[in-house]
């Protein structure tokens, strides 16, 4: 039978929480009368209607409330499965949660996404990016400087689809080449610069490792 806090206190001690219920309710707190339907004496000991706070408590004397704790089972009612939903939601005091960067105004909030920025890209480069309605992986995770040249070779990140295999960065660099030598280019300097960057990027990621 699962009791009240105080009320093991009370098994032990041979007590209901005496001193606590005087120092709760202080020296001039209201007098109250046994709750008990037989008994007048002063009622200085509270105890719980039901588990739930709301519905406030009973005052005992000390002898009643005895009587009261012995049959108190918190999870009277309830199914097995009720009492383990119970115990689980307890941990986080009974409040409702949400996974990470989900919550919504149904939750009775506006979306983190709102007012959390990333312009640094700090988010970015372990792999998690704000999107209009929830945070999701949806790009691999990269080294930053392994980033840059990636993007230098005009990668989508967030399309790139796991692993990325070095044939793909291969045809990549080959359409860039393509595309900025000073031949297609007219002799242009800007193409040409840029053409100097694809190189360097496509040398880096030869020494990551890509298969």
């Amino acid at each position: 039978m699962a009791r009240a806090r105080s009320a093991r206190q009370t098994a032990r001690e041979g007590h209901f929480i005496g001193a606590e219920a005087e120092s709760a309710e202080g020296l001039n707190a209201r007098l109250h009368v046994c709750n008990h339907p037989e008994c007048r004496q002063e009622g200085r000991f509270p105890a719980p209607k039901s588990r739930e706070p709301r519905d406030g408590r009973y005052w005992f004397c000390l002898e009643h409330v005895r009587q009261y704790n012995l049959g108190w089972d918190f999870f009277r009612g309830m199914s097995p499965e009720e009492v383990e939903q119970y115990q689980r939601e307890d941990v986080i005091g009974h409040r409702p949660t949400w996974t990470f960067g989900t919550k919504s105004a149904e939750h009775g909030g506006e979306e983190p996404q709102v007012w959390v920025k990333d312009d640094l890209g700090i988010l970015a480069d372990v792999g998690i990016v704000l999107n209009a309605g929830r945070r999701h992986r949806a790009e691999p995770v990269f080294e930053p400087r392994e980033r840059e040249a990636l993007l230098e070779l005009d990668f989508d990140l967030q399309a790139l689809k796991p692993p990325l295999r070095w044939a793909d960065i291969k045809a990549q660099y080959k359409v860039m080449v393509k595309r900025y030598h000073p031949d297609a280019n007219g002799g242009d300097r800007e193409a040409e610069e840029r053409l100097k960057t694809i190189n360097q990027a496509y040398a880096y990621l030869e020494t990551r490792g890509y298969t």
